[in-house]
């Protein structure tokens, strides 16, 4: 009878196993993660034995290796297909730049999401679990990530609200707003964020330490940078300035974990240790450090502004002089991108190891500007004469070829350092510049204005063509070569300084010939005190006039490009109908 009841109990639990179990197993999705947030939540749930591609910006946990599929800003069907994905979860609005993906195999799922704030970090764990078919885990995985925010919140509870400014960079610095997970993070460690009274609309604002001192007040300061090589220069930097308060009590942090540039599930843990350094107290940290004022640092940067005007506006003086064309400057003719090349080059030598400003910038601008200037004049170059409409079209054929040696660096450029170097591409004259960077390219503009004044009557005779001017002793062979090497000279150390500022160089020498005449060297003279004046009030502007526009700096590279573009197509226009004519 035992026997039988036992039976009947058996055949009854595997009935009701066979019952209870799920109509349909849970699908097992082949999934690329398209973002570092994206990869960090999936694996985060335990779901990453479904992901079979990341992007090669994604940081993967220890131990596990994925296939790297490209990046978003340049996606590749072909790469991304050959995972044999069923599902593409990427981290944007834009879904149409994966429309190749979804033409060549069509059973592939592209799902976009926005991820920012901590709020669309839960909302996406719930749709990818939705997604996946694994809701469950979603909802584990969500219950733990809210259990670290709730305690972290606990401790801070009744504490004091610091006011907080989290920033990227330092001389260029980003800071977070409203709208970002870090805001979040920081109102829920404790801190009250200065980053919402910093001038402008997204997540992150492009800012200056102007802004810093006056809106955002920053009781605690916490910079992130590209890496531990990175970070001592960094607290140096920040708390040097005097008027700062974070750099008064010496709470200023750094931190270079890439994950504070990463809005995941993973953001709880940094919630932890942002509440400790909100809450840190005062230290004397900043009492070993020099320390300046406001004042000090605006007049090092407008030396730098006049410094870069006069080299630019010479530099435009000498090629209209040399070439005799109006439209000649070192914008126009490739050499400003050159030297661009050189200094991108040295801006990502330096997030690899910290070497000196001075040792990297200035000396590669001058290599790329003297490599371009060399090829424009060989290009140029028609039976030893140079032509000077060659010579332009050669300049907008190697700021092409410039261009793309640009974006190539960019590709192997860290992605949460990208923005620094878009503002320096700008023409963004920096906060601060090392005095040691400073005298270099300033000795060099100097040394390169005085040679071309020198040379002026040289370029008065070879107005009257090389002929005349070889007949009246002019060595017009070398005089071309040494022009250039001055050119070159002098925008490497303006490109070192502040970027690939347009047009100074064109606008600056006209106007001063049409005041004080074509007599080169007077209008050397006056072609320096005008490109000085004009970059100096422009730099001043641009930091005056950023808030009228809803952001907190107008980079000066942009305004002078807005007034050169005009300015050019007029000279242009003037050209044409005295061909014409």
């Amino acid at each position: 009878m035992v026997k039988h009841i036992s039976r009947g109990v058996v055949a009854a639990c595997v009935l009701l196993g066979c019952w209870s179990a799920p109509a349909e197993a849970a699908p097992r999705p082949r999934i690329v993660t398209f973002s570092p947030a994206l990869t960090e939540i999936v694996f985060d749930m335990g779901l990453g034995e479904h992901v079979v591609g990341v992007t090669r910006f994604c940081i993967l946990p220890k131990g596990e290796t994925r296939p790297r599929v490209g990046d978003a800003a340049a996606v590749n069907a072909e790469a991304i297909l050959s995972v044999r994905p069923d599902l593409l979860l990427v981290q944007t609005k834009h879904t149409e730049r994966f429309e190749g993906v979804r033409q060549l195999d069509p059973h592939v799922k592209v799902e976009p999401f926005e991820i920012e704030t901590v709020a669309q970090i839960k909302e996406a764990v719930r749709r990818i679990g939705r997604i996946v078919g694994r809701e469950q885990l979603a909802r584990r995985t969500l219950q733990r990530y809210e259990s670290k925010l709730q305690a972290v919140a606990g401790e801070v509870e009744g504490r004091s609200r610091p006011r907080v400014l989290f920033v990227m960079g330092t001389e260029r610095p980003a800071a977070a707003g409203p709208g970002s997970f870090v805001h979040d993070l920081i109102e829920l460690a404790g801190g009250a964020d200065a980053g919402a009274y910093v001038t402008g609309n997204g997540p992150w604002r492009q800012t200056h330490i102007d802004e810093i001192v006056k809106k955002a007040a920053a009781e605690v300061l916490i910079c992130q940078v590209g890496g531990a090589a990175q970070a001592e220069a960094a607290e140096r930097y920040w708390l040097q300035w005097k008027e700062l308060p974070a750099a008064r009590s010496g709470r200023v942090f750094v931190v270079w974990d890439p994950h504070w540039s990463i809005p995941s599930t993973r953001t709880a843990d940094l919630a932890s240790r942002l509440a400790e350094m909100i809450h840190a107290p005062p230290t004397s940290e900043a009492a070993g450090v020099r320390q300046i004022r406001i004042w000090q640092a605006r007049l090092v940067r407008l030396a730098a502004a006049g410094a870069i005007g006069i080299g630019l506006a010479v530099a435009g003086m000498a090629l209209q002089g040399l070439l005799r064309n109006p439209l000649a400057e070192p914008y126009i003719l490739g050499i400003s991108s050159g030297a661009g090349v050189g200094v991108m080059l040295g801006l990502a030598a330096a997030g690899w190891a910290a070497l000196p400003a001075w040792a990297t910038t200035p000396v590669l601008a001058f290599v790329g500007a003297v490599l371009t200037s060399g090829l424009v004049y060989l290009i140029a170059q028609r039976r030893g004469r140079l032509d000077p409409y060659s010579m332009i079209l050669s300049g907008v054929i190697v700021n092409a070829f410039n261009g793309a040696i640009m974006l190539t660096i960019y590709l192997y450029v860290d992605p949460y350092r990208i923005a620094d170097f878009a503002r320096w591409g700008m023409g963004q004259i920096p906060d601060t510049i090392e005095l040691t960077t400073l005298g270099i390219c300033c000795g060099c503009i100097l040394v390169g204005a005085v040679a071309i004044t020198l040379r002026g009557a040289a370029f008065n005779t070879l107005a009257l063509g090389d002929d005349v001017a070889a007949s009246a002793g002019v060595a017009v062979h070398r005089l071309r070569l040494e022009t250039f090497a001055f050119v070159a000279l002098m925008t490497a150390a303006a490109v070192a300084l502040a970027g690939p500022i347009g047009f100074v160089g064109l606008i600056v020498p006209h106007i001063c010939r049409m005041i004080f005449g074509p007599e080169h060297r007077r209008l050397a003279i006056f072609s320096a005190i005008f490109g000085a004046a004009f970059l100096i009030l422009a730099e001043m502007l641009c930091r005056r006039a950023g808030p009228w526009i809803g952001v907190s700096l107008i980079p000066v590279g942009i305004l002078t490009a807005l007034s050169g573009g005009p300015f050019f197509l007029v000279l242009l226009r003037r050209r044409f109908k005295e061909a014409g004519a």
